[in-house]
């Protein structure tokens, strides 16, 4: 599992996916191209994810989709719909060294009801903006589910 940032012109953000078409595809479709995403391996070097383009003209952007995707955006979501689930729920505000306690935590609260109360609580200490960037991917998440 890698984790990514989720980049935004306020708040730091993580989610984790397997799959770098995941993780370009969940960022498109809650940055709504107003946010890209990027993971380092581990020799911390950036991996290559596309960045996605707030300036083109649609069909510009549905060809730039289709090339890295293989596909349309429609056909990946629906062959991909229990990942980009999974990957929805993975987000949380934090930097990169803040999401190993973020997901011990996590691991640690065995409750379902205890669990989503620390979630909410942690977006609400941590987000700083008006935009619920990490609400907002968890209702994606459920949706998908």
């Amino acid at each position: 599992m890698y984790i990514y940032e989720f980049i935004t012109p306020s708040d730091p953000i993580t989610f984790k996916t397997d799959d770098d078409k995941i993780a370009y595809c969940c960022s498109l479709l809650l940055g709504s191209g107003k946010a890209a995403c990027r993971r380092y391996n581990k020799d911390n070097n950036e991996v290559s994810i596309p960045t996605l383009l707030l300036f083109c003209s649609e069909s510009e952007l549905d060809k730039e989709i289709k090339e890295y995707l293989g596909i349309d955006l429609d056909q990946f979501i629906d062959s991909n719909k229990p990942k980009i689930s999974e990957c929805f729920k993975s987000f949380s505000y934090g930097n990169i060294e803040d999401r190993k306690t973020y997901d011990d935590a996590l691991s640690a609260i065995t409750d379902e009801d205890k669990l989503q109360e620390f979630k909410d609580k942690h977006e609400e200490r941590n987000r700083t903006s008006l935009s619920k960037w990490v609400t907002t991917a968890w209702k994606y998440g459920e949706k998908l589910a």
